[in-house]
């Protein structure tokens, strides 16, 4: 049985990854809008997650990749930010967006993605464990 409102289907509805049914299933369970989003895998298949995902999104969608620097919207804007290899963000940007995160908790809706395993980067002291978690409300691993 093929949903039509698949977000990780080919044109033809046929499933694009093997854990796209759990994974769609997933973000239609959220229902919510503002649940934070934590997408991995390759950069291939972030992006192609993204392009499939972007149009059930809120606006303004704001987006971020490293080198550039982190502009974060206004913590009463809502809408949707997409930090693209979080890991890249620095410790002063962590602090940044965990900050901004409490201000702007429920209007904003956050997805990020990133190649590297965060948890591994959280047990190493390199990525702060409590953004990790608000981060990684929600998981997609596109490599499963």
């Amino acid at each position: 049985m093929e949903n039509s409102s698949n977000v990780f289907a080919d044109p033809g509805h046929r499933i694009y990854w093997p854990m796209a049914r759990a994974a769609n299933l997933d973000l239609h369970l959220m229902g919510h809008e503002r649940v934070n989003l934590l997408l991995t895998g390759t950069d291939a298949l972030v992006r192609d997650a993204l392009t499939r995902v972007r149009p059930h999104l809120r606006g303004p969608i704001q987006t971020w990749s490293p080198p550039a620097p982190l502009q974060l919207p206004a913590p009463t804007q809502s809408g949707t930010l997409i930090l693209r290899g979080v890991e890249a963000l620095s410790d002063v940007d962590q602090y940044r967006l965990l900050k901004w995160l409490d201000l702007a908790t429920g209007r904003t809706q956050v997805i990020s993605t990133t190649t590297s395993l965060l948890l591994g980067l959280v047990e190493d002291g390199r990525f702060h464990a409590t953004l990790y978690y608000r981060l990684n409300v929600a998981c997609v691993d596109l490599t499963a």
